[in-house]
């Protein structure tokens, strides 16, 4: 008698534990589709066609993702949240906000969030400024180069007091 209440206890555990693995294989079938679905959309690819003109504003490497929330804390469990992500360095934007039902398997809202990264636009460098427009700031000469300069200088004037000394000579 004990034997088979321990048998029956195993059978409820073993189903449970079967429900349990359901469950958690079903979420993640559901997180693939619906990442999988946000990379087909028109919006994320109109954003992967927006990172070309933000690379060439900027020197950091912007990266566009499509994130499935598995700890979303949406009101109906057969809801799931998803957002496409723009990064730039350290700085990360939710774009779009998805909603995705699980019964239908597909994103049933899409909404932007109208908000939007600040580039900013790198200094240009120095072959930049060279090719493009004149440099405004004199460049600063090295030591070696002054004292050049100066003994130049020292010397232009000992040239022209010799000058002046042969003219009154004459």
């Amino acid at each position: 008698m004990a034997q088979t209440v321990l048998a029956q206890r195993d059978k409820e555990d073993r189903k449970e534990e079967q429900a349990e693995r359901r469950a958690a294989n079903s979420e993640k079938v559901d997180l693939t589709v619906f990442r999988r679905q946000i990379l087909t959309l028109p919006e994320f690819a109109e954003e992967r066609r927006k990172l070309i003109e933000i690379r060439k504003q900027t020197k950091a490497i912007p990266k566009i993702y499509a994130v499935a929330d598995s700890m979303s804390e949406h009101p109906d469990p057969n809801m799931l949240m998803g957002y496409i992500t723009l990064t730039l360095g350290d700085d990360a934007v939710n774009v779009y906000e998805l909603t995705f039902d699980r019964k239908q398997k597909k994103i049933v809202k899409i909404k932007p969030t109208g908000d939007t990264l600040e580039i900013e636009k790198p200094a240009l460098s120095d072959k930049q400024e060279r090719s493009g427009k004149k440099a405004t700031t004199p460049k600063k000469k090295s030591d070696d180069d002054d004292e050049e300069e100066d003994d130049e200088q020292e010397e232009q004037p000992t040239r022209s007091k010799k000058k002046d000394a042969d003219e009154e000579d004459d």
